[in-house]
């Protein structure tokens, strides 16, 4: 067990996480063949076999169960060390990474970083959009944004407004299909949903519930990419008020039927609070969402 590599292990923690190489080699941001490589390595070091690949993925085998726990203990230790060596003097400069849904990201934050880099030239920012959630406890950003509260004694939460949907279609989709108007107007329109991993949000099922037994001409768990397919006029879609109306390409139908809201939450590991930087991108954040989230609908 001499000179263990530590990238060694936090591939094979991501790999236990996820259950597959391919989702460990997209929570990582790296690739597939090398995560299989790290974890052929750290097994070599230690002499076990650490997983059963299968056809549905990896399964930590006894021995797996048992180097994990080391291993997350490791991971809590290098995230406290990670977090410690950050404390900073007030001057605002340095990184801070957020992560977010990739639709606030994509359209809403990313944006907007012009002005903040005009208003805070020294901090940088690493924007990490994702359908998942980082790990704030091991480290995996610092700030970041959620649709839903997180219960981890460790984090620190707060409300930064909320977001609220609707049924949306291009011009060009509404002049060929036509506008419904309730409904009942909804019979015989082409829809655009939520792919696997998020069919079962509120949202989601609220369309459904609409539309009955009828077939999705596209299914994607990416807001970015069901957004472009509506402007595209391929269907009507759910889409966030914050998110949609940025687009000339599309318009609200039926408002009077009243659509899910969601809270947005701001959240960071409570070691990285007080630091300078950290607190400058939290108000960022929370003027950016809540100006957003106050414009009108049109």
């Amino acid at each position: 067990m001499n000179n263990l590599d530590w990238d060694d292990i936090r591939y094979f923690l991501a790999a236990a996480h996820t259950g597959s190489l391919a989702a460990a080699s997209r929570q990582l941001g790296s690739h597939q063949p090398t995560v299989g490589r790290r974890i052929d390595s750290l097994e070599k070091r230690l002499g076990i076999r650490l997983f059963q690949r299968h056809a549905q993925g990896l399964t930590l085998t006894e021995e797996g169960h048992h180097i994990m726990q080391a291993a997350e203990a490791m991971g809590d230790a290098a995230a406290t060390l990670h977090r410690a060596s950050k404390f900073e003097d007030e001057e605002i400069r340095g990184c801070v990474r957020i992560a977010a849904p990739s639709g606030l990201a994509v359209h809403l934050i990313a944006p907007a970083l012009p002005q903040f880099h005009e208003q805070f030239p020294k901090l940088d920012v690493v924007l990490q959009p994702s359908i998942s959630s980082a790990d704030l406890t091991h480290g995996e950003a610092d700030v970041a944004v959620r649709l839903y509260r997180p219960s981890a004694n460790d984090l620190v939460v707060r409300s930064a407004g909320v977001m609220e949907f609707g049924l949306y279609g291009s011009p060009a989709y509404l002049k060929q299909h036509g506008t419904p108007r309730n409904i009942a107007g909804l019979s015989g329109h082409c829809f655009i949903g939520y792919g696997e991993q998020l069919r079962h949000l509120e949202e989601n099922r609220w369309l459904e519930s609409m539309t009955g037994d009828v077939s999705y001409l596209l299914r994607s768990d990416d807001t970015h990419t069901r957004l472009a397919a509506a402007e595209t006029g391929l269907g009507l879609a759910v889409l966030p008020h914050v998110l949609a109306r940025r687009s000339s390409q599309l318009k609200q139908v039926i408002k009077s039927v009243e659509a899910p809201r969601k809270t947005i939450w701001l959240v960071v590991h409570r070691d990285l609070r007080h630091l300078a930087r950290v607190r400058t991108v939290l108000d960022w954040l929370g003027d950016l969402i809540k100006t957003s989230a106050l414009d009108k609908v049109s």
